[in-house]
């Protein structure tokens, strides 16, 4: 397994996210097309800090967490995205009805730090800068992250949800060759609505291991560094 968890795809350069690019991981969060659907909010750039910390110690802990991508060419920061570990709660619990009845599904990951997760199935995925919208890059960012899943850390399962009417998330789902599952109720915003409600719907999209082919998520030129 690749130990610093870098990675290259046709486009772009995705790096993990840490102290170290905290600021460009704020430059995508404090615009307001990303952050209507993150509540609304705008965060700080000391929230955005502790945050990246927080992404560091998933890496080097869990071994994966999100990425902050990087254009090729330019070096521009188009957005953030990619894998991370879900909490066992009560939350992310209402995964498992969507999930195969199979005892992968509930094993927690042996290391408890920074937070008990689950072991064997991962969460996917993104956010781009608006001026990067429509360009595949969501799609190659979410290639990378399933052939990082699957044929890096040998997972069982890669989940993606977003609100109910994310219609741009949910097509991106579906391009990498993920299958709508179901919904879940969480904290999100609902359309029509202005603040976050707590039982917001979201659509959820499968991608089990055994159905990852070639033909089912092709993938972008993808190596690691």
């Amino acid at each position: 397994m690749p130990t610093s968890g870098s990675y290259l795809t046709a486009r772009l350069r995705l790096e993990p996210a840490g102290p170290a690019n905290a600021r460009d991981l704020w430059l995508v969060h404090n615009d307001d097309e990303v952050a209507r659907w993150y509540d609304g909010r705008k965060p700080s750039l000391q929230e955005v800090e502790q945050q990246a910390q927080f992404m560091s110690d998933s890496w080097r802990l869990h071994g994966v967490h999100k990425w902050i991508a990087y254009d090729h060419a330019s070096s521009e920061v188009v957005g953030r995205g990619g894998l991370s570990r879900t909490p066992v709660d009560d939350d992310w619990g209402q995964i498992y009805a969507l999930l195969p009845s199979e005892p992968w599904v509930r094993e927690p990951h042996d290391i408890d730090q920074p937070f008990t997760a689950h072991a064997r199935w991962l969460e996917i995925g993104w956010a781009l800068r608006p001026k990067f919208w429509g360009l595949g890059y969501a799609s190659e960012i979410g290639r990378a992250g399933l052939e990082y899943a699957f044929d890096i850390l040998g997972m069982e399962a890669v989940v993606s949800c977003t609100v109910r009417h994310n219609v741009r998330s949910r097509a991106v789902m579906e391009r990498i060759g993920m299958q709508y599952a179901g919904e879940i109720r969480s904290r999100g915003v609902v359309q029509g609505l202005e603040e976050a409600q707590d039982d917001a719907p979201f659509a959820v999209c499968v991608l089990l291991r055994r159905d990852w082919t070639p033909d089912v998520a092709p993938r972008s030129p993808i190596r690691p560094r």
